[in-house]
């Protein structure tokens, strides 16, 4: 059984909360917006997403090959 990868499905949860909380936060307080704060700092979510692939890319473990199978011959 292969193992599964469940990045994806973290960082879509993660997203889905924090869209939730973005919405709810317009609805209870007039004051703040989101958008005005994503048209400010918009390159902060570039520089996060660079520094998340410079670490998977360090962070890389090779799979070692599998053993050879042994095919009982003595010499």
């Amino acid at each position: 059984m292969a193992a599964r990868k469940t990045n994806g499905a973290l960082t879509a949860g993660l997203i889905l909360i924090a869209l939730g909380i973005i919405f709810l936060l317009e609805n209870w307080y007039s004051v703040f917006s989101f958008w005005r704060l994503f048209a400010k700092y918009w390159p902060v979510i570039l520089i996060i997403i660079g520094l998340k692939k410079l670490h998977a890319y360090f962070t890389w473990h090779d799979i070692p090959a599998p053993p050879l199978p042994n095919t009982g011959n003595k010499e």
